[in-house]
């Protein structure tokens, strides 16, 4: 087996370091072999190295201008660097040259998705011709789904994905994307069981860990939210009472015990590796100590708002209205 053979080899077992030792020495034998490049290419695609896996890209074109591989290569890089317009235009010679494969639809697809505007009709028609060319592949089929997800067609998009699975059960992306529409729905357990399982397929892909951390801020964003009403709650009733203490201390602790019930209903929900994920996040990553903090000054607040001058209860309760509120209006959008 020679170099370019053992190379092909070792990236299908995910070694790709070694890989790209053995097409230094076929490109060391032969530089203007255009399957070295491609596959060098490749390589930098999984390492995440956007701008080696444009240049051997690149390379494989100067070899051999009419290679839809090295096409379909520079189409991906250049997508990857947001430059949209000319990863089109190659994803389109790479269709041009092997019309009949289906590889290149769902790059062309997969280069237009930031461009529906403008490429709606011809993405779609892509795709769908990915699909007939190749329907035993997972990959047309995730592809369609992601094009159908990008238009809020989620129900065509979740289609999609359960026949990629179907047809690949540890296609991790597929997995993941499911996962994300499911967590749409507040499918809360399928969700994060979802995007563990995707991750345990595929440690490597980071949007599913990602996701998983998303998953754990709404949780602990939920935990705080529901403090706030519980003291909002705490602090009313200490206004309206006319008698001592003892009623509206009574009332808040019954609204802690309500909350602390929602929130353990809540991580329960959880699938298993997601609450482990989110026990350890809560005991090593110091970003989560201002929303704990948060909840429990709320939570003691509440407790302690029988006692509190009446002055110190009205300014709490606008300060958290407010916070609430522009809380609410800075949170960015989630997929």
């Amino acid at each position: 087996m020679d170099s370019i053979g053992r190379a092909r080899t070792l990236i299908d077992l995910g070694r790709h370091e070694l890989a790209k030792a053995e097409l230094a020495k076929a490109l060391a034998d032969d530089p203007g072999s255009t399957e070295a490049w491609c596959l060098l290419a490749q390589c930098e695609q999984k390492a995440g190295d956007v701008n080696a896996m444009r240049h051997a890209a690149g390379q494989a074109l100067a070899s051999n201008p009419d290679s839809e591989w090295a096409h379909r290569l520079q189409s991906l890089a250049l997508h990857k660097l947001g430059r949209h317009t000319d990863a089109i235009q190659a994803a389109r010679e790479a269709v041009r040259l092997a019309p009949h494969q289906w590889q290149q639809y769902v790059v062309l697809v997969t280069a237009m998705i930031p461009r529906l505007d403008l490429f709606r009709a011809e993405a779609t028609w892509a795709a769908d011709r990915a699909v007939e060319l190749a329907p035993q592949h997972a990959e047309t089929h995730l592809t369609r789904g992601v094009l159908a997800g990008a238009q809020g067609n989620l129900v065509d998009a979740e289609r999609n994905y359960r026949e990629a699975l179907r047809l690949d059960p540890e296609n991790a992306a597929a997995r993941n994307n499911l996962a994300t529409i499911q967590l749409r729905g507040n499918d809360l357990e399928a969700a994060t069981a979802g995007f563990a399982a995707a991750l345990a397929e595929n440690p490597r892909l980071q949007v599913a860990r990602d996701n998983i951390d998303l998953v754990c801020r709404r949780v602990l964003r939920g935990a705080r939210l529901a403090a706030q009403t519980v003291f909002i709650g705490a602090a009313f009733v200490t206004l309206s009472s006319e008698g001592g203490p003892a009623f509206p201390a009574t009332v808040a602790g019954l609204l802690v015990l309500f909350w602390l019930v929602m929130v353990l209903r809540l991580v329960r929900r959880l699938a298993k590796p997601v609450r482990a994920h989110l026990r350890s996040q809560l005991r090593h990553d110091r970003r989560h100590l201002p929303i704990m903090l948060a909840i429990a000054v709320y939570i003691g607040a509440a407790l302690a708002a029988a006692w509190m001058p009446i002055q110190l209860v009205t300014s709490g309760i606008l300060a958290t209205v407010v916070y609430m509120v522009s809380d609410r209006l800075r949170r960015p959008k989630t997929a």
